[in-house]
């Protein structure tokens, strides 16, 4: 027998045994039909684990809304106007500093009880700061629109 012939595809064979040894088999757990332990953390001196985020689990169905029910409450949701309740709390929060409580007026600024601008002045106000400069600016993620129709509404409905 001519060794070699037999030498290359025996040092093939062994390189494939060691690569296969130093690769691992992957995750055992897994390969042997074993439960996966997602939810575990791996020891830091296992390294060859990488971190997973545990799978979504939801405990109760949603709920299935009808839409024609939801619709016909966003009509008459619409039909009701601004919601002057939701104006006054976005007020306290972005206005009374300067304006005062109840929009009375402070040493800062004027009062706004007896509003006389159009909607579209106050919109076009609040929005460009008008002549009021950047200081008086109010864009769309300090007030949304449907938000900013609140205020209008509660301050045309001071007297």
């Amino acid at each position: 027998m001519n060794t070699k012939h037999y030498a290359p595809r025996l040092a093939v064979v062994l390189l494939c045994l060691v690569l296969l040894v130093g690769c691992g088999r992957g995750d055992d757990d897994i390969s042997s039909g074993g439960e996966n332990h997602s939810d575990t953390v791996p020891a830091a001196s296992d390294r060859r684990i990488v971190p997973t985020m545990p799978a979504a689990r939801f405990d109760q169905p949603t709920a299935v809304v009808d839409l024609k029910e939801a619709s016909e409450a966003d009509k008459k949701a619409d039909a009701a106007g601004p919601d002057v309740a939701t104006g006054e709390f976005i007020y306290g929060n972005r206005c009374a500093e300067c304006h005062g409580a109840g929009a009375i007026g402070t040493d800062q600024a004027v009062s706004l009880i007896g509003l006389q601008l159009s909607t579209a002045a106050f919109d076009d106000l609040i929005r460009t700061g008008g002549a009021l400069g950047p200081d008086h600016l109010f864009g769309p993620t300090k007030i949304s629109p449907d938000g900013l129709k609140a205020v209008y509404a509660y301050l045309t409905s001071l007297e």
